[in-house]
């Protein structure tokens, strides 16, 4: 940065200074064309008074005289001024080089005159409205005066001093600004390294408005949000572990009684034997979908569909297991008929399943559950709702995390893995919708469903 300023300070200068000297070559230009002007004037008298140019080409410093003649002032003298700041002073003897004197015929009289001359370098002197010659001035040759040199020089010293000046203020005030943002960039690498290094629980401490601040805020954020990631990995696969652990010692501890002899191998054993089989079986599943869910490979191919259908298939399907289990199931579809969905139809099967299952899990008997359907404006709205057992408000809010159960008393007999509820909210947000749950009117849970209606 310090580097920069210094490199920047001298660049502007010497952009600077190559500016002052080409204006004020212009400047010094259109000051002698304008004596070139002047001199024309007093070669005209001149050359009316004598009639030739003889006497002058016999007496070349005549010709530098006239020219350094002071023009007349109009009005009355003011106070002397000194000569460097005189504008009526004559030009001075090293300007004077510049001037070459041509007669009618272009030819060279006096000075030296430069090999191409250009019109506009020359002016005509007249007499009697006939020329009589040209005085010229040389645009390419680079002299300057003794009071224009000096006024260049005390610009120069005085552009040098400003860029010193400069240079000496930027360091002063870029040395400290510059160990203040290397510092805050030290603390902000160091805190992408803790973090490549798997340290999320590091922060970084930056206060302040500025980008580096809100860029600290945003790593701190994502270190918290990688700190949770991990604590969730970490979890999930205690849990898998415990839940696979439990149906597998069951097993085991089974084959090893019928093989000690402690129990017989009879229809009974079987029957135990197939059910742990198929609830380990239906835990590997859901832990695939949920997996496919994760990654979104959770295929979904969504068609028209007709939600009272996919309602009524689902309660049919599950009327025989409620009964059995001593618990009532009641239907209140509100639905236009011809109504269609745009949606997965198998997805939707499987989330109602879960909804039903969940129900008929946990509602104890004699109980009752109820499903309701209805469409509010663009938006179909499906409800499942059971008697108690209830679940308390701190509850409510971790029924859709995995391995939740909402009582902890139930066992994983009866109550599964907790993956259904889970399983349910990323089916529901992948149809652009959202499931929420909420103490049921009945005295147990209630889980509402709200899918946008979208017609093919």
């Amino acid at each position: 940065f310090i580097v920069f300023s210094g490199v920047l300070i001298i660049s502007m200068a010497l952009l600077v200074k190559w500016s002052f000297q080409y204006n004020f070559r212009a400047y010094v230009k259109e000051q002698n064309l304008s004596r070139l002007q002047e001199g024309a004037l007093r070669l005209a008298d001149y050359y009316a008074q004598h009639g030739n140019w003889n006497s002058l080409q016999n007496d070349p410093p005549q010709l530098r005289q006239l020219m350094r003649r002071p023009s007349p002032l109009s009005g009355p003298p003011g106070p002397p001024l000194p000569d460097e700041y005189s504008t009526s002073a004559p030009p001075p003897a090293k300007s004077m080089r510049l001037f070459f004197l041509l007669d009618a015929e272009h030819r060279l009289l006096l000075g030296k005159a430069p090999q191409h001359i250009q019109p506009h370098q020359l002016a005509p002197i007249t007499v009697g409205g006939q020329p009589v010659g040209y005085l010229g001035y040389d645009l390419d040759r680079r002299v300057l005066s003794h009071m224009d040199e000096r006024f260049a020089q005390r610009q120069g010293r005085q552009l040098l001093l400003i860029s010193i000046t400069g240079i000496i203020l930027s360091l002063l005030f870029a040395w400290p600004l510059s160990r203040f943002l290397v510092a805050r960039l030290d603390q902000l690498g160091q805190q992408i390294h803790h973090l490549s290094e798997g340290r999320y629980d590091a922060r970084v401490a930056l206060s302040g408005e500025d980008e580096l601040s809100r860029l600290g805020t945003h790593l701190n954020h994502l270190a918290l949000t990688l700190q949770q990631t991990e604590q969730s990995r970490r979890k999930w696969v205690a849990d898998i572990s415990h839940e696979l652990r439990t149906p597998l010692a069951t097993l085991r501890a089974q084959l090893e009684a019928i093989e000690d002899g402690v129990h017989t191998y009879n229809e009974r054993t079987h029957q135990r034997l197939v059910q742990q089989t198929q609830r380990l079986q239906q835990l590997v599943e859901d832990l695939y979908q949920l997996s496919l869910a994760d990654v979104g490979a959770l295929q979904y191919r969504k068609q028209p569909c007709d939600p009272i259908a996919l309602v009524q298939d689902c309660v049919e399907e599950f009327r025989d297991a409620f009964a059995k289990a001593g618990i009532t199931l009641d239907t209140d579809i509100r639905l236009t008929p011809g109504l269609r969905l745009l949606a997965d139809p198998q997805r939707l099967h499987q989330l109602l399943c879960n909804l039903l299952e969940n129900s008929l899990r946990y509602t104890h008997p004699p109980g009752a559950a109820f499903i309701r359907a209805h469409q509010d404006h663009d938006q179909l709205i499906i409800s499942v709702e059971d008697t108690s057992p209830g679940v308390s408000e701190v509850q409510l809010n971790h029924l859709f995390e995995r391995f939740y159960r909402g009582e902890s008393s139930r066992n994983r007999e009866t109550g599964g893995a907790g993956l259904g509820l889970n399983l349910c909210r990323s089916i529901v947000e992948a149809h652009a919708g959202s499931i929420s749950a909420s103490a049921s009117r009945l005295g147990g849970l209630a889980v509402t469903v709200t899918l946008p209606v979208r017609t093919a």
